[in-house]
């Protein structure tokens, strides 16, 4: 039976901490990844569903279809990037795996395919519309990201926290994939996990990708295995500094030279009394 998702408001980051603390403490639950939004009203969409209309996660979306997308996308990516994915299955060998082993989970068919995970890795860490949900170990981290860039009137920021490990049934089945891979340097500056939600097609041959917020719900089980934390969004300048004190700005979890311009202007434009 689904469960309801459990919402924590907290009054202060003095608290969230404190809060967070407990979590982290708490041995009957799987290791926690966090993963934090500028809004506490959001809920936990990929940038597939949520960017991109047309690609919806709308379960008519298959594995396929978008691993055709994703090869499309790759000679353009190594002649600009350097890199390349030379072990990647064609679109051909790929379908042949699916279709040879209908009976295991996507993680099973998949665990000995590394170099699919790191492009897939890559490309959302890039800005490729992608079907997996980035999460991180660290609360601080997914704190920084409730609070870096907070929209206009919004009340509360939100951290979800979720209780590592997958569920499964049937028809649906939602996992973790882990740190240890070869992708971009974000992956490990953001001490990166990711999820994926996916149900068999009806023939077996193919996968489609499920909403991830209802998915857990459904396969997860105890709502303290998924929970979400709200903190009041004017506590940002707060969070913030205290974050840099901890070496967690915009600079350190990007690493690119836009990254460390916004750093360097935050913290002589936002932190400090500063007048022209």
């Amino acid at each position: 039976m689904p469960v309801s998702l459990k919402e924590i408001p907290v009054d202060s980051w003095s608290d969230f901490e404190a809060r967070v603390r407990q979590l982290i403490d708490d041995p009957g639950i799987y290791p926690r990844l966090f993963r934090g939004l500028g809004n506490g009203c959001w809920g936990l969409e990929t940038t597939l569903e949520r960017s991109y209309p047309n690609e919806r996660c709308d379960e008519t979306l298959s594995l396929l279809k978008y691993y055709r997308k994703a090869l499309a996308a790759k000679p353009a990516l190594e002649t600009f990037s350097g890199r390349r994915w030379d072990r990647l299955p064609d679109l051909e060998a790929f379908g042949k795996n699916l279709k040879e082993h209908r009976s295991a989970w996507l993680d099973d068919k998949l665990r000995d395919q590394n170099e699919i995970y790191e492009y897939l890795v890559y490309l959302r860490h890039q800005g490729f519309p992608s079907p997996l949900l980035d999460w991180t170990a660290s609360p601080y981290v997914a704190a920084f990201f409730a609070f870096d860039t907070v929209p206009e009137n919004v009340d509360r920021v939100c951290v979800y926290a979720l209780g590592r490990g997958g569920g499964g049934s049937y028809d649906q089945h939602c996992y973790i994939l882990g740190p240890y891979m070869r992708t971009h340097q974000r992956h490990f500056l953001q001490q990166s996990w990711y999820s994926m939600c996916v149900r068999s097609d009806p023939d077996g041959e193919d996968y489609v990708f499920r909403r991830q917020e209802p998915a857990f719900r459904d396969d997860l089980g105890p709502a303290e295995r998924l929970l979400k934390l709200t903190i009041p969004s004017k506590e940002r300048q707060t969070v913030l500094q205290h974050l840099v004190l901890m070496y967690i700005n915009p600079f350190s979890l990007f690493g690119s030279e836009d990254s460390l311009v916004r750093t360097v202007a935050r913290r002589e434009c936002y932190f400090k009394n500063w007048h022209l």
